[in-house]
């Protein structure tokens, strides 16, 4: 009888006891934690890369707008004049970009074809040309959770998309 007395004392005494319980507790919740503070900051560096690649093309776009003499000739200097604007590593960024300038004869014909994807066409115009231009740039994700809620290109990037669209200044 005393075996079991004791048997039954040290079971409650074992389910009394607290210690390792908060360690434990934080080992369920810690995963979910990180994975939610690393996801912020990725959603914040997407953030910082959509906005780059915008002031970027929006840049580069204004030297062909305005005729200036260092305007880009071909795909790829205008390329090379968004990469260098973006920063970072420079051939990353050129195997990630595809851009398409082209010239158009309307505004609605430059808006239809703005959801198409660019293809490395380049067509910067003449005074007074509609231009539409096109970039996209493959961004890759960390998270496999965040690359299927914007929608997986690849195992796990997705792509950041700018458009430009404006009518040359006369500058002829």
């Amino acid at each position: 009888m005393l075996k079991i007395e004791a048997h039954k004392a040290r079971a409650k005494a074992f389910h009394r006891d607290e210690n390792g319980a908060a360690a434990i507790e934080f080992a369920l919740v810690a995963p979910v934690l990180f994975f939610a503070l690393l996801s912020l900051f990725e959603i914040g560096a997407l953030g910082m890369m959509t906005s780059g690649l915008d002031n970027a093309v929006i840049d580069a776009s204004r030297r062909i707008r305005t005729g200036r003499s260092d305007a880009a000739t071909t795909a790829s200097t205008f390329e090379q004049q968004i990469c260098d604007r973006m920063g970072g590593a420079v051939t990353s960024c050129r195997d990630r970009l595809v851009v398409s300038v082209q010239k158009y004869s309307a505004f609605a014909s430059a808006s239809a074809a703005a959801t198409s994807q660019p293809a490395g066409q380049f067509d910067k115009g003449r005074a007074s040309d509609i231009i539409l231009v096109k970039a996209n740039y493959k961004w890759p994700l960390m998270s496999p959770f965040l690359a299927t809620a914007y929608g997986r290109n690849g195992p796990m990037d997705i792509t950041i998309a700018s458009r430009v669209a404006f009518k040359n200044e006369p500058f002829e």
